[in-house]
């Protein structure tokens, strides 16, 4: 799946029809199986992978899975794993910026920014924190909405042009990051700002001083500094409103109360974390004092869950839970909801050190002013770099801040523990998809209709199946023909199409397991494609090799290896807008910095790869209103042996990528033409592996059916 930086072409989509059909029940035999780990690429060893398969209709699944007895062990009801589908509808928003502006007259506001993230940051979020969506009714994961007195303006990235312009009334404008022609949105607010100012002028002949306002915990350390220093240079004021967000009282105003969820905080076993919290919290302090910092602030959620081996349910798809950490040489503070903390829970944090504390979640932005060093020689607090700005300009002015993601940094590289969780989890995820697609492919020949929630529906239910499953990683693109050819595409009830057998079909999903978090993205077509179908599936399946492929030094840009995956698609003047590969958390986030793969530097990819990281590899190319193509896989980066001493690379540690994805390309997409011989003898051999460590879970299962598509798919080309 795609981050929140990667895209800004729009993709068009065709509009299809909606056909609703019941998916037909699977029954399976119950059974267990044991094998010893897999490695289509290369060697390794761990404990062998136990797999659990189970015998359960899509209802029986769902049922067992919310209501399981053990709370902390299931996904609770507000979870993801069937989540509310939003569809692509336009609302009138007159009313609610009728309201908003008559707020911004009492704080004499010109213009005021609502953005998408949370006060932590997050790519996605909860209900409460869903402004932008409530004033705009725009619904993508990235964007910033902008109202002035007299427009409206809604940025967001390629991913979501399509969507935007569908849900966004007459009332807003769609600025297009990073498309030529159109600036960036906060070019646009001053820009804006200044012309209504002249506008005012010459119909009340008096000249005012207009007033950009923002929530500062919605925005980063960068994006404030930006704004504050466009604003003076255009004699505008900069006014950052923490005590009260126009959009919460414009909800208010509505009778609006968003859910928030009620279930409790859970801990995430030294089993799948591989580390206690107290070892973390040395390594991080002998981290602190080798570079002289007396704090570290944490508010990243999915930093914290890490720290403290805690996961939770605030946030649809991602197992975190609201909560601060400030952690200085004497103490560890942890603010946080404590009436989601068991009794055992609060036990298990206060034996984590000495001198930890449990305060209130609102305390700490009444404590953060305070923060002290007791030492004259430490001098320097320690934040992320996706900070809030808020978070930022609280902090005492008289210490030095560095802005840099320590606890991304450490979290970034996987443990043993983490690194078997996740061959485990890929596992398990890959054996669900496959049963799948061999479901899918023999309800199409048969000539079922199916759309594509109900295929998406189908892949959650066989995840459901597999031991640890706790719910999607993301909302499922189950993407059918043009609707494949946006970037990022969801289906929902009202733009559900049906499957053609006879078109490209694109699934780009994941999965939350105890173990670990899978991001995977496989296109096939279930009929017979296109020369240019398969062409351009050869062209991203080629530069998709290129970076699985690669053995490179440490240190080696990781620009560079993002233009290994383009190169064969630019040879043919194509490309595509988004980044090649994003990190991935274990049992947390399924994007994740600091390491992966984009032309330019991001949150997601702002450091050279390192052995540990795990992150994701999804070239694609999309032909707007007619086929997409992306391939994902997620890899890990390892070590080989170190290299002779008159190498040009002696003394830099050699790596390459283990690849953990065990899903077939699709054999009728391939075309040798484009593949080098060594291309594809790694094709064969990958096809070869898939089919000898996934062939006895299935059998296991008794579903001869993924089976024989398996044996199919694997065939060497």
């Amino acid at each position: 799946m795609l981050d929140k930086e990667q895209s800004r072409d729009t993709k068009s989509l065709i509009v299809t029809e909606e056909l609703t059909h019941p998916v037909a029940n699977d029954t399976t035999s119950t059974t267990s199986t044991k094998i010893e780990p897999f490695s289509p690429c290369s060697s390794y060893s761990s404990s062998s992978v136990d797999l659990e398969v189970q015998s359960l209709t899509m209802s029986q699944a769902k049922h067992k899975l919310l209501t399981a007895a053990n709370a902390d062990a299931i996904v609770p009801e507000s979870s993801p794993l069937y989540y509310d589908l939003r569809p692509f509808v336009t609302f009138n928003s007159s009313h609610r910026l009728d309201t908003l502006r008559s707020l911004m007259r009492k704080l004499k506001l010109t213009a005021y920014i609502v953005p998408s993230e949370d006060e932590h940051q997050s790519e996605y979020t909860a209900p409460k924190d869903q402004r932008r969506s409530f004033i705009s009714g725009f619904t993508g994961s990235s964007g910033v909405a902008i109202i002035t007195m007299e427009s409206a303006s809604l940025a967001t990235d390629g991913r979501y042009f399509l969507q935007a312009g569908r849900q966004l009334d007459n009332n807003w404008q769609l600025l297009k990051e990073g498309v030529s022609g159109y600036p960036s949105w906060e070019e646009w607010v001053v820009d804006e700002v200044l012309q209504e100012l002249r506008d005012f002028e010459i119909d009340q002949g008096h000249r005012e001083i207009g007033s950009i306002g923002v929530d500062p915990r919605l925005i980063n350390i960068s994006t404030g500094l930006n704004l504050k220093e466009r604003c003076f240079n255009a004699n505008i004021r900069f006014a950052t409103i923490m005590e009260l967000n126009l959009v919460d009282r414009v909800m208010q105003l509505e009778h609006y109360t968003p859910e928030q969820d009620k279930s409790m905080i859970f801990k995430h076993e030294l089993q799948y974390s591989g580390e206690t919290t107290s070892d973390k919290l040395i390594r991080i302090k002998s981290f602190m004092k080798d570079h002289k910092y007396f704090s570290v602030v944490v508010s990243a959620l999915d930093e914290i869950a890490w720290l403290l081996n805690l996961r939770g349910n605030d946030i649809a798809f991602n197992p975190v839970f609201f909560c601060y950490v400030i952690i200085t040489t004497e103490n560890v503070l942890i603010y946080i909801d404590r009436s989601k903390l068991t009794s055992e829970i609060k036990q298990y944090l206060l034996g984590c050190c000495e001198n930890l504390k449990i305060l209130d979640y609102k305390q700490f932005w009444h404590d953060l002013p305070g923060l002290d060093s007791n030492s004259e020689d430490l001098q320097t607090i320690c934040t992320q770099t996706e900070a809030s700005y808020a978070l930022y300009t609280t902090l005492p002015s008289v210490y030095e801040i560095e802005c840099r993601s320590v606890l991304a940094e450490f979290k970034g590289i996987k443990n043993g523990t983490e690194i078997s969780g996740n061959r485990k989890a890929q596992l398990k995820d890959s054996v669900a998809l496959c049963q799948t697609f061999a479901w899918l492919e023999e309800q199409l020949h048969s000539g079922v209709k199916l759309t594509e929630i109900e295929v998406a529906d189908r892949a959650t239910y066989y995840r459901g199946l597999q031991s640890n499953f706790r719910g999607l990683s993301f909302a499922t693109i189950s993407a059918s023909g043009a609707n494949s050819s946006v970037i990022h595409y969801e289906p929902t009830e009202s733009e559900n199409a049906v499957v053609d057998s006879n078109k490209v079909f694109l699934m780009d999903s994941g999965a939350q397991f105890l173990e670990g978090t899978t991001d995977i993205t496989r296109t096939y077509h279930f009929g017979k494609p296109t020369e240019l179908e398969r062409k351009l599936f050869s062209l991203v399946l080629s530069g998709h090799l290129n970076v699985a492929m690669l053995d490179f030094a440490q240190g080696t840009s990781s620009y560079y290896i993002d233009s290994l995956a383009r190169k064969p698609l630019l040879k043919e003047g194509l490309g595509y807008s988004h980044g090649t590969g994003h990190g991935i958390d274990t049992y947390i986030c399924v994007h994740s910095g600091p390491c992966g793969l984009s032309p330019a530097k991001t949150s997601y990819n702002y450091k050279p790869l390192e052995p540990g990281n795990f992150l994701s590899d999804e070239p694609g190319c999309y032909l707007d209103n007619r086929f997409g193509v992306r391939i994902e896989s997620d890899v890990l980066v390892v070590s080989d042996e170190p290299v002779p001493a008159q190498s040009k690379c002696a003394n830099k540690p050699q790596l390459h990528f283990e690849y953990m994805t065990l899903v077939p390309f699709g054999l009728n997409l391939i075309d040798r033409s484009y593949f080098t011989e060594t291309q594809i003898s790694w094709i064969n051999n990958y096809h070869k592996n898939v089919r000898e460590h996934l062939s006895p879970y299935l059998e296991a299962a008794g579903d001869q059916r993924a089976v024989s598509w398996l044996e199919r798919e694997t065939r060497d080309i």
